[in-house]
């Protein structure tokens, strides 16, 4: 079984700037956040990689809620 590889802290860096380094969920900016976290759409453990289409940069907070599940996402 191959090795899922995170993103690097460029790709990270890189990654957040597309998104104008706001969280793709609660739209808070890294300034009040913290800086931004990969989050994999489609979960490790059910075949999501670390690929563009399945990364959205999301806060620690908001990350946290998706897995303790106190929210459920619109899609």
């Amino acid at each position: 079984m191959d090795k899922i590889k995170k993103p690097t802290i460029e790709q990270k860096r890189i990654l957040s700037d597309l998104v104008d380094n706001r969280c793709e969920i609660c739209d808070r900016h890294e300034v009040q956040c913290g800086k931004l976290i990969p989050h994999r759409i489609n979960r490790g453990y059910l075949g999501g990689k670390y690929i563009p289409r399945n990364i959205e940069m999301i806060c620690n907070d908001c990350h946290k809620k998706i897995h303790h599940s106190e929210f459920i996402r619109k899609v």
